[in-house]
């Protein structure tokens, strides 16, 4: 079957039945769906590239990826910034080879065409002799990306001219998640990306940002080390053997306290409240989240924004942790998805403070981290399972709080309050649909736009 939307706009809405809280496996296996994934959601979505202080003098540039698209973000000789296609417009090679550095203009390493740092075309070997003066380089320039913008210092770009301005695609919710970032300091991303591929499908890397139900089970060695706090409160409601044999399954001190912020177009930030995380970490590390309570914080969060201690995610894939770190991941195929993570530091703190924070930082996430080990082996195997010829039939169940999601409008921020739930994924997969379908703009708006109840 050949899916086309929005002609298949009924067969993509029977994958994510939000009354039931099922998905059909299919979406996280079929390589038809991942080409109107590119199509429609990475081809139209604005796009985290990288921050401001990852490129701070003239001729910096740095690599990020669009979809399947590779874009060169470059300071200008003006201190402006582009992002251009990487790909020559001569036979389509890549013009730069690194993913970042700094450079005086760009050469193609296959015939030698030569761009600025604008992406003119400045130079094109034997112009006399072999095009007789007759190329006109005017018109074969690299190509730009169709908007660029920039949110606090953090560079987002759009590949369709007729996406919404970059304030209104992040909305109350998408601003809160960059601030809960941006507002820490005088924050600059520290040297380097960490970067590594998983034999997963993108959006299981994307949804698990919100779940707090798995860490008691997944992270457990993580709790044992004293990574994660632990409680002395077991699970005594299900996990039980056949023979009433209580598990000892322990539940974290912040599940039954817990907030959900939806907002237009798929972002969402769901975890622990600020309260909650307060009577759980020890007081050495309550600055992690009490910074959000000083004057200038707070009055760019908001009261209901600076409650939030979860994770905050930008529609598609950008999650922004609590200890200053940004997560992109990046999708390869159906099957393989390639994660970056970013990680920031305050200029303001001491050696000793930025020295103990990058130890967190590399030892919690990325290829050497304690908790990314443990959920990439989850979303490898929950993506090879999607693949099998019965398996593939058994829907995902999202069911935790169906129906309970009583949406709370307040300071231009939908929230939810409850236990630990599902209802951030479940909005996720709700708006994944809405953008997969290829809808207008408007109508992926007010689709996406949170009502009463999720």
């Amino acid at each position: 079957m050949t899916i086309e939307a929005p002609a298949n706009a009924a067969y993509l809405d029977s994958l994510v039945n939000v009354a039931t809280g099922e998905l059909d496996r299919r979406i996280f296996s079929d390589e038809e769906i991942f080409e109107l994934e590119m199509e429609h959601i990475f081809g139209r979505a604005w796009l985290f590239l990288c921050h401001e202080t990852q490129i701070p003098k003239k001729g910096d540039f740095f690599e990020a990826p669009m979809g399947k698209d590779n874009v060169l973000v470059v300071r200008q000789r003006d201190r402006s910034i582009k992002a251009l296609l990487n790909t020559c417009t001569h036979r389509g090679n890549a013009v730069c080879r690194a993913e970042e550095g700094n450079v005086r203009n760009f050469m193609c390493t296959y015939h030698g065409w030569t761009f600025g740092l604008d992406g003119e075309l400045v130079g094109v070997p034997g112009m006399s002799d072999f095009y007789r003066d007759e190329l006109d380089k005017t018109k074969h320039p690299l190509r730009k990306v169709a908007q660029l913008d920039n949110y606090k210092g953090f560079i987002f770009a759009t590949m369709d001219p007729q996406a919404p301005p970059l304030a209104e695609f992040l909305g109350r919710t998408g601003r809160i998640a960059i601030d809960l970032l941006a507002e820490r300091g005088d924050i600059e991303a520290r040297p380097g990306v960490q970067k590594f591929t998983l034999n997963c499908n993108w959006k299981f890397t994307a949804d698990n940002a919100f779940d707090y139900y798995h860490p008691q089970i997944t992270h457990i060695s993580a709790q044992a080390v004293g990574m994660i706090p632990s409680a002395d409160v077991n699970d005594t409601g299900g996990a039980r053997t056949d023979e009433g044999k209580a598990l000892g399954v322990q539940r974290l001190p912040t599940d039954l306290d817990t907030l959900v912020a939806l907002g237009e177009y798929g972002h969402a930030i769901s975890g622990p409240s600020l309260d909650s995380m307060l009577r759980t970490l020890p007081p050495e590390m309550h600055e992690l989240v009490t910074w959000r309570r000083e004057p200038g914080p707070l009055a760019a969060l908001g009261p209901v924004g600076a409650r939030f201690a979860g994770h905050p995610h930008l529609f598609p894939t950008a999650w922004f942790t609590m200890d200053a770190q940004i997560s992109l991941r990046v999708p390869r195929s159906a099957g393989v998805t390639e994660v970056w993570w970013f990680s920031f530091r305050d200029r303001n703190d001491s050696p000793e403070e930025q020295k103990a924070q990058l130890g967190r930082q590399i030892h919690s996430f990325g290829p050497a981290g304690f908790l990314e080990q443990e959920d990439g082996e989850n979303w490898s195997q929950s993506t090879a399972q999607t693949r099998g010829g019965t398996s593939r039939d058994i829907p995902q169940l999202l069911k935790m709080g169906l129906g309970r999601g009583k949406i709370i409008h307040e300071d231009g921020v939908a929230r939810i309050e409850a236990p630990v739930n599902e209802h951030a994924q479940l909005w996720t997969y709700l708006s994944w649909r809405e953008w997969v379908k290829g809808t207008s703009w408007e109508r992926l708006r007010s689709a996406t736009t949170p009502g009463d109840y999720i």
